[in-house]
């Protein structure tokens, strides 16, 4: 039967406490020391893979926005550009309309012109014609009858004078230092030259001195110069007068 020896147990308890207290001291701990530092490692390097997944993530949600922002200008920019195009092409567009309108105003305006011009020219070969045509059949009326008519014509025609025309007729009479001049295409009788002097007498306010004289160029009628005033009452200043306007149509 085998002996239990207390001596041997001792020792054995103090071999593996002595075995325990060298691992403990020269195996445990440095292992403990060594894990800690790996596990602390592990810790460090979990959190900086951490920082740079937050890190990643930012930069992806960053670029993310960027390139919404980026599409979203992009979309902006297109739409402006459209715009721009739209109204370039808007002005463009009315600006060739007015160019046009214009344009067709100042041809509107041309053939007016023109068309003006050539009735201008119609009517003034016209008036010019028309005008040769009375002339020359005055010209064949002429007679001593006719500027006795106008005569008549005249006397009515004096005793109702504007009176505008009367005072300037008396002011030319008042300031006479000559003889007034009577022309007539056809010699008056002296009946005819006094109810003329009368006439213009009564009218000037004054006696006047006048002298009668001929002048077949006034055709038929008379005319009376007065100083400064002249009183015509003739078909060659009727025609003067409607030669002028035609040359003015």
């Amino acid at each position: 039967m085998m002996q239990f020896d207390w001596t041997t147990f001792i020792l054995e308890i103090l071999n593996f406490l002595v075995l325990m207290w060298i691992l403990r001291h020269f195996l445990y701990r440095p292992v403990l020391a060594l894990l800690d530092e790996r596990r602390q490692r592990i810790g460090e390097e979990r959190l900086a893979a951490e920082q740079m997944r937050n890190e990643a993530e930012t930069l992806l949600k960053q670029y993310q926005s960027r390139l919404a922002e980026w599409e979203l200008e992009r979309e902006s920019s297109r739409r402006h550009l459209e715009e721009q195009l739209n109204q370039a092409r808007t002005e463009g567009l009315a600006k060739l309309e007015k160019s046009l309108a214009d344009e067709a105003t100042r041809l509107r305006a041309r053939n007016d012109a023109l068309n003006a011009a050539g009735k201008a020219i119609v009517t003034r070969e016209a008036a010019i014609t028309a005008y040769s045509q009375t002339a020359a059949l005055l010209q064949r009326l002429a007679s001593p009858q006719l500027t006795l008519a106008i005569v008549g014509l005249f006397l009515e025609d004096l005793a109702a004078l504007p009176a505008e025309e009367h005072d300037a007729l008396q002011r030319a009479a008042s300031s006479l230092s000559t003889d007034a001049e009577i022309s007539s295409a056809h010699a008056l009788d002296a009946m005819q030259r006094a109810a003329v002097s009368q006439a213009l007498a009564a009218t000037a306010g004054r006696k006047l001195n006048i002298v009668f004289r001929e002048n077949p160029a006034l055709i038929a009628g008379l005319c009376a110069v007065i100083g400064e005033c002249r009183l015509d009452a003739n078909i060659a200043a009727e025609l003067a007068f409607f030669r002028r306007c035609a040359g003015h149509v």
